[in-house]
């Protein structure tokens, strides 16, 4: 079970855990455990369901497999130094190998995957990074809380070790936060985007300088 952010004077409120209501979204945390990032896709359901609690369980499983292909190799590669955070070259190759697993996966469940509709939950992943209609902007903005939330530090990571600069990793930030549509989630995202830009260190270079 994932484990939200505890809110104190440090860190912003954080959306509370939302309980696995059906058996293929049990299904669906027992197939994404293994990625090293489960959490953030834990957290996006959570952020989810948070912003819009009538969420159908096809945006609830998108939310918490949308970036799965990257627990399997042979994916599209980011430059973290050198690639638009925003490049198409690499979000629409990762979106859609996503849901192209996702796919794989619900056809390999049997009756079970009858709970969802497939294509849905393919065109809700396929989507995760740009919005859309029809829940597309709720799972986009349940990821990018999420990544505030979960991945402020492995962004800290890519400037420490020098994968990218401070003002690299600060973009990403920035982008996360400012990419989202629904306004009741960009307020939220402003309070997480301070806190994450504040774990950022200073540049590798200077340090070692």
């Amino acid at each position: 079970m994932s484990t939200p952010t505890p809110a104190t004077a440090a860190t912003p409120w954080a959306a509370p855990v939302v309980g696995l209501d059906t058996e293929i979204e049990v299904l669906a945390a027992a197939w994404v455990q293994p990625y090293d990032q489960a959490l953030h896709l834990m957290r996006a359901r959570d952020w989810l369901v948070h912003l819009n609690p009538a969420a159908t369980t096809e945006m609830r499983v998108a939310a918490m497999t949308h970036d799965i292909e990257r627990m399997f190799p042979g994916g599209p590669k980011l430059d973290h130094a050198t690639t638009p955070w925003d490049s198409p070259f690499y979000l629409y190759p990762h979106s859609l190998r996503s849901a192209e697993a996702v796919g794989v996966w619900l056809g390999g469940l049997g009756p079970v995957a009858a709970q969802v509709g497939l294509g849905e939950v393919r065109r809700l992943v396929g989507l995760h990074e740009v919005g859309g209609l029809r829940g597309a902007d709720d799972v986009q903005a349940g990821d990018s809380l999420s990544f505030l939330e979960t991945l402020a530090g492995l962004t800290r990571d890519w400037v420490a070790s020098g994968a990218c600069s401070r003002d690299k990793g600060a973009e990403k930030l920035v982008y996360m936060a400012e990419r989202i549509r629904l306004p009741a989630a960009r307020e939220l995202a402003d309070a997480w985007l301070q806190w994450a830009l504040d774990q950022l260190p200073a540049d590798a270079a200077e340090v070692v300088g």
